[in-house]
Parts: C-alpha cells; structure tokens; sequence
C-alpha cells in the first residue's frame, strides 16, 4: 500500500477512536476567575516623553530605541526558575518563538530566561530586504518572474525557521498583524516586492524599540502609503469638491492605535450613565486627520530610478499637495498653515499619548502571543510596562528604556506575566495560527535545508487547502482575523470568550491543514517531480539545484527513531516538544492505541509510526489551542 494512503486511512482510524472516546464532539473549559494579585514589578518613571523623530529613515537601518539598562552594568539579584524544566522551556518557546528546537530544550533547561531575553534584544535582526534585491532582475519590465517576487516569502520562512533572532521574529510578526500591509492583492505590492519587504524590515529593526517611533516609520512607509491608498493624496479643492483620501486617517485610528470605544486601562470598554460604550471619534475627525497625510507620495530623487528601490526608501513631502487648512481631531487642532512633517509629527504624537492607545495595542500584543481572553489584570500590567517603558525580569535585572511605548519592557511584561507563565490561571489559552503550526514542525525537527524556493508549495499557502495564511498576505487591513471574533454556535462565544483564529478555521482549512502536514511531515516534497520544478526555474531564467532540491525541508527524525519501538517513549518526545506535555492521557492513549498497531518495516523501520504519531499530535485538539 502507498505509505500516504496508509497513514491518511490510520489517521482516520484516529479520528474515530477520539469521537468516540469523547462522545462525538469535544469540550472546551469555562472562563475561571482571575484573582490574582498584582506583580511586583509595577514599574515606575511613568516618562512619557517622545523619542526624537526622523522622518529621513533608512529602513534597512537597525534604529531600535533599546533599553538605556546596559545589561553589563546590572547584576542578577534573584533566583530566575522560569526554565526550571524542559517543559517549561517548550512552553516559553512556543509563545516567544517559532518553535522551541531539541537544542534548545537541552541547553536552556535550568538557565536563566531573563539572561535568554536580555542576549535576544542583542542578536542582529535578520533581515527580508536583502534577499529581495539580491535577486531583482536587471530589467524587471522585461524579466518580471514569479521567483523575484515571492522573495519576501521565501525570506520569511527562512527567517521564522531558521534564524538565531527568534524573538525579534515573533515579535514583528505579531506586530504585522495589528500594523498590516498585506501583499495579497493589488498589482504594485504584488509585483514590486521590494515595497512589502522594506515594510517588514520596519517592523523587524524596530521591534523592541518605541511603537511612537514604529507609528512615523509605518506612516512614512510607501507599502502603507499604497496599500492604504494615501500615497499621492491631495489637499481638498473647495471648488471641485475633491477631499483628501481618508484611508489611513481612519484605520491609523480604528485598527493601529485606539480603537473605536473608550477604554480603560485593563482594556475593559467604559461605560456611560445609561451603560452605553463611548465613541471616541466620528466621521468629522477622520476628516481632520486625513488633511494630516496629503501631500506624500514615493520619492523622486531619481525618477528613473527602478520603481523597487523608491518604494523601499521613505515617502518624501510634497509641500505644494499638503493641506494647509487647520486639522481637528481628536479634541485637537493642528494650526492652518502648519507644514506637512510638522502636521505628522503632531498628529501621531497626540494618538500615541491618547490613553487609549497602550490597553488596545497590549491587549492585541497578548492575543497574538499568549492567550485569546487575558484577564483584566493581565492587561493592566502590561499598559504600565508599555507606559512606563520599564519591566523587571524574574532576575531582578530591568528592560525598557523607561519612556512610554518601549516595546522592549511590554513584550518582557508579556511573555513573563504570571498569567502567561501558569496555564492554570489562562481562559482557555489561543488556537495556534497555521503558520506557527508549520514554522514550529520545522524547528523541532532540525530542518537541514530551509530552501522554500525549491518547495512551490511555500510560495502561497493561503489557499484553504493548504494553510488559509500565508505571511503578510491577509485579504485585508483586518488581519487574516479580528481580535474580537466569536466563533457562531460555540462554546466559547457563549461563555463570553473570543477566539479569532477561528474565523480561518472551517470545513475546508481542517482537512486543508492535515494534508498540507502530511505533505511535509512524510517527505512528500523529497519526491516531487523535479522535472516538472525545473522547467518553472528555466521559465524564470534561474538554475535549479538537484541537490538541494533533493533535501529541501528534510526533517531530521532520528531522535524519534531511536524510541519509536516503543509508543510511550515515542509520545513522550512529542509531547514534550510539540506540546509542554500537555497531551491529555486520553489523547495519548488514542494514538498509542493506532500507532501500536503499525509494525516495523525491513527499509524504513518505524518510520510509518513516526509520521503518523507527529501527525496526530499536531491535528489534536491539546495541540492545536497553545496553553
């Protein structure tokens, strides 16, 4: 029997043997009561002073706003016992990284975590820029070819798998799903890669800096400036009626910044004296905003230069198209006659000092990395590091520059929350993205050649079928899902509990994934018709490598091997390295019950098993929502 039909008809086998183990359909925990008590880490110099702005940035540059705590000058003065076990450390990995590896299991075991941060904010970031003009053809009119343009993927997956700024990494990408440019449509961000790969590199070099300095490079940004249409605004014309585009004045609100109700500092919504939310803004203060970005569009030092490198450098101002009218908004008013980097510059510092702003970017910050319904109090201590801009590590030892928005001290206060750090006081925990599911399938099994050129099935995995995401390509500024979503019929949305990377899960993205798995997990790209790659590569005017090809994405499975004659043994290292060892004793009884049935072969060995058991660990439910 082919080795894909018997492991697809095993893991049916599973399926069953698990609905019928819980009743044909699975539970989900209620909400539970957070009383925990305040850290002890309340930061103080609540400094709310703005970092110098720039408005000539290089985005290729590394201008992070790091702690002024050098880590040299500060000793540890307490006990650090987050990586106590390797369980512990699996788990940290999993929300801080792209995946915790073997390696690292081993040798941060019983280390300090504070010391694993500190050295993480060190590590030179890894860059997706470079690899877009390494390859851009020397006519891209003439040359225009698919390899060129999804280089920003294949830098991705390369990045998130294999590169030593895990942390760094992590954060941008959740950062890329509040702050979103997506290439997913639209000819120019499509087709002039360099555009989309500048912008991610923004939210790289600037990801344990200052969101306030982020917000002006994001704005100053020509991705952002086309994918949110306010490149090339104008000031209004009274006498034709022409308005300046509105675009980004409302989702900078709406999506990056504040919201559209008033918060508290818990991120709870507040309330008036009839219990009605309170809107922070109408149509009127989008329409003042927007005068704010007229008058920028892509910079014409060189108008012959190739259309890629002007869309990888900042928008320039164009004076004559800024509106000169005064801008309200917001309570406020930016003066007529103000000029445009000055208008800017106002106006993002006013949204970013709105107390608003830190309970609603925070609380989106621990969606992404920790858990879908934080409690209040989880939320309140991260605004005050965001606020402070300064976190003490469980060493003792402090992170943050000590002014508000330092990204540094509030993905520390994230990560190190009490609330984060025991599963038992989570609601629920979040369902793992499907990128996560793949990049963390890669790490722990040691990938030995991160080539996603030579795998087409990379090039675009945002198909149901595959894994209905793929990096910076959300069908809209939405996000691939909305922080609030409530999935219809569930248990959780009648528990009052939101969940929204189930907004991309349905009847076609389950079976979606488990195929695309099984693809990777047995070696399936091992064996795709190189022939058939080869003429893509010669279409493109690009030498395909047989040997890399060969062992693109070769998972090295010989630590599961040595074990995998006993089922126990075999699940245990799974358990451990895909899941903390939180695989309940019913979902580990249902696989034993069907890989136990899988013999040894005289070529391969048990490795049928093998990829049957990673397979059913990663398609059950223990693994699929991250405690």
């Amino acid at each position: 029997m082919n080795r894909y039909i018997r492991i697809k008809t095993l893991f049916i086998a599973f399926i069953i043997i698990c609905l019928s183990g819980c009743g044909g359909g699975g539970s989900e925990q209620s909400p539970t009561t957070d009383n925990q008590s305040q850290q002890t880490n309340q930061a103080n110099n609540n400094n709310s002073n703005n970092p110098s702005d720039d408005n000539n940035i290089d985005p290729e540059s590394n201008n992070d706003d790091l702690s002024d705590n050098d880590d040299a000058d500060q000793t540890p003065t307490l006990s650090d016992t987050t990586f106590s076990s390797q369980a512990k450390v699996s788990r940290f990995l999993q929300q801080a990284t792209f995946g915790p590896t073997p390696t690292l299991l081993s040798e941060l075991e019983n280390k300090s975590a504070s010391e694993w941060y500190l050295s993480q904010l060190k590590v030179s970031p890894s860059l997706i820029l470079p690899s877009v003009e390494a390859q851009a053809p020397s006519d891209p009119e003439e040359d225009f070819n698919l390899f060129y343009i999804e280089q920003t993927s294949f830098a991705f997956w390369r990045n998130s798998i294999g590169a030593p700024d895990q942390l760094r990494q992590r954060a941008a990408f959740a950062l890329s799903e509040i702050l979103v440019v997506s290439n997913g449509g639209g000819e120019v961000l499509t087709d002039v890669p360099e555009a989309v790969a500048a912008y991610q590199d923004i939210l790289i070099n600037n990801a344990f800096g200052n969101y306030r300095t982020l917000l002006e490079r994001v704005t100053y940004s020509p991705a952002m400036g086309h994918y949110l249409t306010y490149m090339g605004s104008e000031k209004g014309n009274d006498e034709t009626g022409r308005m300046p585009d509105e675009n980004y004045a409302r989702e900078l609100l709406q999506l990056f910044t504040l919201g559209v109700v008033a918060l508290n500092k818990d991120g709870s919504e507040q309330l008036d004296s009839k219990g009605n939310t309170i809107e922070l803004y109408d149509n009127s203060d989008i329409t003042g905003l927007a005068r704010v970005f007229t008058g920028l569009n892509l910079n014409e030092d060189d108008p012959e230069e190739f259309l890629g490198k002007r869309f990888s450098v900042p928008m320039a101002v164009f004076s004559d198209s800024h509106s000169e009218k005064e801008k309200s908004f917001l309570g406020h008013t930016i003066a007529a006659g103000t000029d445009a980097q000055t208008s800017i510059t106002q106006a993002l510092d006013l949204i970013f000092d709105h107390q608003n702003l830190a309970p609603f970017v925070t609380k989106q910050l621990i969606q992404r990395l920790i858990t879908s319904n934080p409690s209040p109090d989880y939320v309140q201590r991260v605004v005050t590091a965001f606020e402070s801009g300064n976190f003490t590590l469980p060493d003792g030892r402090e992170v943050g520059a000590n002014q508000r928005g330092d990204l540094s001290a509030t993905f520390a206060a994230i990560l190190f929350d009490q609330e984060a750090r025991d599963p038992n006081q989570q609601t629920g925990g979040k369902i793992r993205e499907p990128i996560l599911r793949f990049t963390q399938w890669a790490r722990a099994f040691e990938l030995t050649n991160i080539t996603p050129e030579f795998v087409p099935q990379l090039w675009d995995t945002s198909a149901s079928a595959d894994l209905a995401q793929h990096p910076y390509r959300s069908p809209s500024v939405f996000n691939f899902f909305r922080p609030g979503y409530k999935a219809p019929g569930s248990v959780t949305a009648a528990n009052g509990l939101v969940s929204p990377e189930l907004q991309i899960t349905n009847a076609s993205s389950i079976p979606g994934y488990i195929n695309f798995m099984t693809y990777f997990i047995t070696g399936q790209q091992q064996e795709a018709d190189l022939e058939e790659l080869k003429e893509e590569f010669d279409e493109i005017g690009t030498d395909l490598n047989f040997d890399q090809a060969l062992l693109s994405f070769k998972p090295n499975y010989d630590r599961l091997l040595s074990v995998a004659n006993d089922p126990t043994a075999l699940i245990d290292q799974l358990n451990l390295l895909l899941c903390a060892n939180q695989l309940s004793d019913q979902t580990q009884q249902s696989i034993k019950q069907v890989i136990g049935s899988i013999g040894e072969d005289e070529e391969d060995g048990f490795l049928d098993r093998v990829h049957l058991s990673i397979l059913m660990v990663m398609s059950s439910p223990d693994y699929l929502v991250q405690k």
